[in-house]
Order: C-alpha cells, then sequence, then structure tokens
C-alpha cells in the first residue's frame, strides 16, 4: 500500500534534479589573425583567457533547456546562448579561449564577465546587471555596465570605461586617451602617461594619478557631489583651472582665490611651460590637487 506513496515522493525529489541538468559545452575554430569573436549570454558568467593557438574555444556547461546558436566563418566566430521564452531558472557558465590580435566583444545581461591573461586587438565588454574584471594586454578597450562594478588591469593606449550605479577601478598600464564615467560610483584610476584623460562622476569620487601628461595633452574632470583628488608628477607642464561651488582648494601650485561675494574658490596657475590644459570642475566636494616631487 505504501510503495506508490513512496514512489511519487522519490519522483518528486528527483524531478527538481532533473530540471537543474546542464548541458557541457565544448566548440573549436579556427581563427585568423585580426578576427573577432563574439559572446552573448544573459545568465550566469563569461571568462576570457588567452593562449598561443590559431583557434578559439567555447567551454562549459549550459542550463537545461538552453541552446547555443553559432555562426562561423573565417574570420569571424558568434555564439549566442538562446533562452526559452517561458523562462528559465538557470543560467551558462562559459569559457572562452583566444589566440592573440584578436577582438573580443562580449554582452550579458545577469552574468559577470572575467577576462585575463589575453593580448587582443580590442576589447569590449557590456554587462547590464553584471560586474567587469579585466586584466592582460589590448590595443583598445570598452567597459560598460549599467549595474555593476568595473575593475581593469588592461594595459591599453585607448580605455573606456562607463558605468550607471557602480563604481570604476582601472590601472594596469592605461595609457594614451583614458575615458571613465559613472552617475552613482566612485573613479579611481591609475594611468602611465596620457594624451587625454576625463573622468566624470554625478554623486561619487574621482580619484587621479598619472605618471606624465604628453606635450599639449588634456585632463578633465568634474564632479557634481563628490570630492576629487589628482596626482602628477612635479615636472608637469600644462594650464591648470580649477573651481568649486561650495567645496575647498588643496594645491602644491597656484593661490586659491575666493569671490568677494557669493560662494566658490578658483585657482588658475601654470605648471612647468603651460603645454597641456588641466581642468577641474567639482560643485560640491573638494579638490586636492599634488604634485609627486614637491
Amino acid at each position: 500500500m505504501h510503495t506508490p506513496l513512496r514512489l511519487i515522493v522519490a519522483l518528486g525529489l528527483l524531478l527538481p534534479l532533473a530540471a537543474q541538468a546542464a548541458t557541457r559545452v565544448d566548440e573549436r575554430h579556427p581563427l585568423a589573425a585580426g578576427g573577432r569573436v563574439e559572446i552573448s549570454n544573459i545568465a550566469g558568467k563569461v571568462s576570457v583567457r588567452g593562449w598561443d593557438r590559431n583557434e578559439v574555444a567555447l567551454s562549459g556547461s549550459m542550463a537545461d533547456g538552453l541552446r547555443l546558436q553559432q555562426d562561423k566563418s573565417t574570420n569571424r566566430v558568434r555564439w549566442e546562448v538562446i533562452y526559452p521564452r517561458n523562462g528559465n531558472n538557470g543560467g551558462a557558465t562559459l569559457e572562452l579561449r583566444v589566440p592573440r590580435s584578436v577582438e573580443v566583444q562580449l554582452g550579458t545581461v545577469s552574468a559577470d564577465i572575467d577576462v585575463a591573461d589575453v593580448e587582443l586587438r580590442r576589447l569590449q565588454a557590456n554587462a547590464v546587471s553584471g560586474d567587469i574584471a579585466a586584466a592582460g594586454r589590448s590595443a583598445e578597450t570598452a567597459l560598460t555596465t549599467v549595474s555593476g562594478s568595473i575593475r581593469s588591469q588592461v594595459n591599453t593606449q585607448r580605455m573606456a570605461l562607463r558605468a550607471v550605479s557602480g563604481s570604476i577601478q582601472a590601472g594596469g598600464g592605461i595609457a594614451g586617451e583614458v575615458a571613465a564615467e559613472t552617475v552613482s560610483g566612485s573613479i579611481r584610476l591609475d594611468a602611465a602617461q596620457v594624451q587625454r584623460l576625463a573622468a566624470e562622476a554625478v554623486s561619487g569620487s574621482l580619484t587621479v594619478g598619472a605618471t606624465g601628461l604628453a606635450p599639449g595633452g588634456k585632463v578633465t574632470l568634474q564632479t557634481v557631489s563628490g570630492s576629487i583628488a589628482l596626482k602628477l608628477p612635479a615636472k608637469v607642464s600644462a594650464q591648470l583651472a580649477v573651481k568649486t561651488f561650495s567645496g575647498d582648494i588643496q594645491s602644491d601650485a597656484g593661490q586659491v582665490e575666493r569671490p568677494r561675494y557669493g560662494p566658490g574658490r578658483s585657482l588658475d596657475t601654470r605648471l612647468g611651460g603651460g603645454d597641456g590644459d588641466i581642468s577641474i570642475n567639482a560643485h560640491s566636494g573638494n579638490v586636492r590637487v599634488t604634485l609627486d616631487g614637491r
């Protein structure tokens, strides 16, 4: 009399396990130098690593009900994880192996992105509600997330970092042209010599350092409700202009001025030969300019 009941209970326990069954992913394809690899995934995680082979490889697992859509040619490989219309409780955990000097484009919704040990022509990563961590080398780099953080240690000559509600941290040899912006998060940049550097936050602080400013280079920093700290070498050559509405200014060079009537402070001074331009604007935050070596 009890056997059918026990069988029903056992089946009930096994059904959730069956729903979580995973499909293995193991794909390889040759890719010419300078080619492009694209990955699109909604949930889970996407990892990218470099290797010394003339092919790309995708491995990992997908939850039951998901399928992998592929588009392959000599110069382009694209993989997209297709989710059922009625929803799915699982995601896909994928690892991509890429050769040198290729372009990598990553797109996720609620999946983290992790890139390391790569040497690329271009890296582009976009996440909606996921964190992005990247390291390695890339001639050009663009990292964007809506509600997640960005941590970069990519050695690159052109970097663009954008977040809406998350913090941004970047170092590891960024140089040349650097741009970073966030709405509600802090930005921290540790750069080598830069030609153009722009950082902007609405409700967050900016902490920026560079080992040098190229001749005729430009640095622009601005925030609405946050502090700004800039550190440059003492030998930098630029015209420095700083303005605040309701914050203090501290600088290793120049004289801070206050208007006779009304709020605000400003500083305008020449550093070295004055070849470049440094512009700092903080609405309701303090500004600190440090010239290393003074």
